[in-house]
């Protein structure tokens, strides 16, 4: 038998190892569920890490935060909406209780708590009041990030 065709088997090998290789490095890694996603953008609230967004949200992404009458839209106009908020409750803690996941859509429950200044929603100005209170939020996600977000919640039950 004649060199070439003792090293056949090693040459098609190594081949085929290369070939393997070249197609794993090819390959995408798994996109971050609606869940993953969710949970980094109330990770950032929580740490007031306003870079975040950037690769957490969709260009045009919208926030709505129905029981503030805020509708943000684009990263930018959240970011001035999450600053706005954080300013009146800067040790806020977002905490999500329960989450439900179905295709494109993450409806999730939490529990929100921080110490308040500002006006009330009764319009009266309070000083260092600790609040808390749960809600709701739908998020529909678009190729690995928010596109759009709406929280509610009875702002008032907060205060109470």
């Amino acid at each position: 038998m004649g060199d070439s065709v003792r090293r056949l088997p090693f040459v098609a090998g190594s081949l085929f190892t290369v070939l393997a290789a070249a197609c794993a490095l090819q390959q995408k890694p798994p996109a971050a569920s609606g869940k993953a996603v969710v949970e980094a953008y109330v990770h950032a609230w929580n740490k007031h890490d306003f870079a975040a967004l950037d690769t957490i949200l969709a260009s045009d992404a919208i926030h709505e935060d129905l029981a503030q009458n805020v509708h943000a839209k684009g990263i930018a106009a959240i970011r001035d909406f999450m600053r706005q908020d954080i300013a009146s409750e800067p040790d806020l803690n977002w905490r999500i209780t329960n989450t439900l996941e179905d295709g494109r859509f993450v409806a999730f429950e939490w529990a929100w708590s921080s110490t308040y200044t500002g006006p009330d929603p009764a319009g009266k100005t309070v000083t260092k009041k600790r609040i808390s209170g749960r809600g709701g939020s739908i998020v529909e996600i678009e190729s690995g990030r928010i596109k759009r977000f709406t929280d509610y919640y009875d702002a008032g039950s907060y205060f109470r």
